[in-house]
């Protein structure tokens, strides 16, 4: 029998949690549970090699220091999606180029994106957002002709596919988050997959100071004590970050990987329930999923089609009855006001940004019309219920603020 409920934190993350507690924190060896957590995602997402980091930020900045990817080049992302897909490229020292979204999906536009490939372009982030896969194929296609790096950003999509292939396994790179609001979770974290074993050393030791030892091998972070204590241990061969996971949170995630089918499963429940009462609304459209797509529904996301009808009355009313509210669709990333900042700041002071001056685009400029358009209209509806019966109550609030507007 299909399950309605499941607990908030799953009893096995408790256990790991508490042998990593048993065993107490170290500086050169730990329980393994890194190891186990690398292999086992790797394997499920369709790549080779894992490696586990603090966040799911710091893994995309981390692949494109692996593929070398920094000053003066360009990193094409969408305009729909959070700032730490293009924060990513500023904090190599790249430059975020944005390209506009499909207007029924929402997901990064091929055709945009052939647009706005240049000579300096050296890697695309394609983002499933929302849990819904890009059109992968086109993509991939375009980065093939001109030798372009492709990252997965899936912080949004677990489980997700595109055409029978696991969202996970088809770029260079994969970048997956475990923060809270994701469909696994340990607080804060990540994890950066690749199929490449030179590149995946490359990613690891860029994520872990550069410590020469560091190999793609599954749980490969700490020095072993006899090389760390040696007066002629060379440490640092490369350049590189502190980005390593702790090992309590890496306890929580395995717990929690261990079921993500459930996880998934229980936000697509949830999605099912807000779909059977917006189906019947000729306002409200749904973000579309192409048949050969699953989507994972990180949040169930719709538009508002009506120009009578204001965003912020009807979420007061929602709430009203007892909803837990909604959340709007993250602005145009190029309008986010920290880029026409930086714009301006590179303009004025070239002399402090030399690796940007007369590179960066006027982000006072861009334009992506698709997404300006629509973006002022989405609803997103959580689907982080561990409860179906909640999801079914919130339902039926929707239904009434349908009714109530219709």
């Amino acid at each position: 029998m299909a399950l309605s409920s499941i607990p908030r934190v799953s009893p096995k993350s408790i256990e790991y949690v508490n042998k990593v507690l048993d065993m107490g924190i170290h500086n050169a060896k730990n329980s393994g549970l890194d190891a186990e957590l690398e292999k086992k995602f790797a394997e499920r997402f369709g790549q080779q090699y894992g490696i586990l980091m603090s966040n799911g930020t710091v893994t995309m900045q981390t692949a494109l220091l692996a593929s070398d990817i920094g000053v003066g080049d360009e990193v094409i992302v969408p305009a729909f999606t959070v700032f730490m897909t293009a924060g990513a490229a500023l904090f190599a020292n790249a430059i975020p180029i944005v390209a506009d979204v499909d207007p029924d999906t929402w997901t990064l536009d091929p055709k945009d994106v052939e647009r706005k490939i240049t000579s300096r372009t050296k890697a695309i982030i394609p983002v499933s957002i929302c849990g819904l896969p890009p059109d992968m194929d086109p993509i991939l296609k375009l980065a093939k002709e001109h030798d372009i790096v492709v990252i997965e950003d899936n912080a949004q999509c677990f489980l997700g596919y595109y055409k029978d292939r696991v969202v996970g396994s088809m770029g260079n790179f994969s970048s997956f988050s475990f923060q809270g609001s994701k469909h696994m979770t340990c607080g804060e974290g990540g994890i950066l997959l690749c199929e490449n074993e030179e590149t995946a050393t490359k990613a690891r030791k860029a994520s872990s100071l550069g410590f020469s030892t560091l190999t793609a091998e599954p749980g490969n972070s700490t020095i072993p004590k006899e090389l760390r204590c040696h007066p002629s241990f060379q440490r640092h061969t490369s350049y590189g970050h502190n980005f390593l996971l702790s090992e309590l949170a890496i306890a929580l995630a395995l717990g929690e990987f261990e079921r993500i089918d459930e996880l998934v499963s229980m936000r697509q429940k949830v999605a099912k329930e807000f779909d059977s009462v917006v189906s019947d609304c000729d306002w409200l459209i749904p973000q579309k999923t192409p048949e050969d797509h699953v989507h994972s529904y990180w949040t169930y996301a719709m538009r508002i089609s009506r120009d009578d009808i204001d965003w912020s009355e009807m979420r007061c009313f929602f709430t009203s009855l007892g909803g837990d509210g909604y959340y709007a669709a993250y602005q145009p990333v190029h309008r986010e006001p920290i880029f026409p900042i930086l714009s301006n700041l590179v303009k004025s002071d070239p002399e402090r940004f030399p690796h940007w001056h007369g590179k960066m685009p006027d982000y006072n400029e861009t334009s992506c019309p698709v997404w300006e358009s629509i973006q002022p209209q989405i609803i997103m509806l959580k689907t982080k219920y561990f409860d179906l019966h909640c999801a079914r109550r919130q339902a039926v609030f929707l239904a009434k603020t349908i009714k109530h507007f219709s």
